[in-house]
């Protein structure tokens, strides 16, 4: 996780984030604790795997976790929706583009907003990614973080699927998968 700046935090920190940040790098920017970064990947994949997979909704306009959200919902069956989110996808019935989730999983609970709002308007629980300038309101689960960076979001989308299909026993308990952490990572050629 050191490798892929999972730990690399902002140059703001809040009263929330200061549980799970351990120093300030020189640079000035907060450095965030990964073995509490991985504590709560294995909460959330508990959490996640007891819901039917295709009930759970991954989605961000991120490009960067584009590759990510696509490669975890492949492997694991969830709902994956990258792009824009448009208003109503949760709550509008008539919308051609509506979704039915018992679970949604944004990645920057500031970014994502309107998924967010709209699964707290619909009493859906929500997970995301926190960083050290999070101060996340509406989400039920929190997972601290580099959530802006493209080979951070790939190591968490990796790691996350990995102990997922763990708890649904499609993996063995010390079990990786085949597919290298550059398969999560958005590339630009």
């Amino acid at each position: 996780m050191v490798r892929y700046k999972v730990h690399y935090g902002r140059k703001t920190k809040t009263t929330f984030s200061e549980g799970f940040i351990y120093r300030v790098h020189p640079r000035g920017f907060f450095l965030i604790d990964v073995l509490k970064t991985l504590e709560k990947l294995e909460v959330a994949a508990k959490f996640l795997s007891r819901f039917p997979s295709e009930k759970v909704l991954i989605t961000s306009a991120r490009e960067y976790a584009e590759k990510g959200i696509q490669r975890m919902c492949e492997l694991t069956g969830m709902t994956a929706l990258t792009g824009r989110f448009l208003p109503g996808t949760l709550t509008n019935y008539a919308l051609k583009e509506h979704k039915e989730a018992d679970v949604v999983f944004v990645v920057d609970h500031n970014f994502d907003s309107q998924a967010v709002e709209e699964a707290t308007r619909m009493k859906i629980p929500v997970v995301s990614f926190v960083d050290t300038n999070s101060y996340p309101q509406f989400v039920d689960l929190t997972i601290p973080g580099n959530s802006k960076g493209r080979s951070s979001l790939a190591v968490l989308f990796w790691t996350l699927t990995v102990l997922y299909l763990r708890e649904k026993g499609l993996l063995s308990p010390g079990g990786v998968l085949e597919n290298p952490i550059e398969d999560f990572m958005v590339t630009f050629e």
